[in-house]
């Protein structure tokens, strides 16, 4: 979306210790993100709580995140608030979706994804944007995980953060094709 800040061309740097923090998170395959990351390159999502409308949407539109994941040859991973099993009841059909548990928000921190104040959780934006969304179905639900916590989406490779979209909204929904269009470098410019 709009709201979230993209990498332009040049990865971040890596935040301090990320690959050690990476080591000590598991995929519910069981292997380590780093160790994931050391074989594939994953499409990391960080989720509001489950009861959020956004994330609702998010959930809705796995299939279509999936997909273009898929496409660009990289595997989609959920990063949720919850304690391990915790996220199972909200993913519906999509229980086989690779996913990490992060009830402390350890790698939220890690990734640079902070807390929101009131503009980036309750601003006029985030206001109309809910409303859409729960006309649309979405609905909210009960709190599952921490109110104030933003999202955002990752490329992730090697212990490395590739490409990013660090949320500047609640609202603020993954745009998978543009966090794979940042790796694409711009055609050479043929001035006259």
């Amino acid at each position: 979306m709009s709201g979230m800040t993209r990498a332009a061309g040049i990865a971040p740097a890596p935040a301090p210790g990320l690959r050690e923090i990476a080591g000590q998170f598991h995929l519910s395959t069981g292997e380590s993100l780093l160790e994931a990351s050391e074989s594939r390159l994953l499409t990391l999502v960080f989720l509001r709580h489950f009861g959020c409308t956004f994330t609702r949407q998010i959930l809705r539109r796995l299939e279509e995140f999936e997909q273009s994941a898929d496409a660009h040859g990289a595997e989609l991973v959920l990063v949720h608030m919850l304690k391990n099993g915790g996220e199972v009841r909200y993913l519906g059909n999509h229980g086989d979706v690779r996913r990490i548990a992060d009830p402390y928000c350890e790698l939220y921190r890690a990734f640079g994804l902070g807390r929101g104040g009131l503009p980036e959780l309750f601003g006029p934006r985030v206001w109309w944007l809910g409303a859409v969304s729960v006309f649309k179905g979405c609905g909210v639900g009960h709190l599952a995980g921490n109110a104030l916590q933003m999202p955002g989406a990752f490329l992730f490779k090697h212990g490395k953060i590739i490409s990013s979209q660090r949320a500047r909204f609640a609202s603020d929904l993954p745009d998978i094709p543009a966090l794979f269009a940042a790796l694409t470098p711009a055609p050479p410019n043929k001035s006259a």
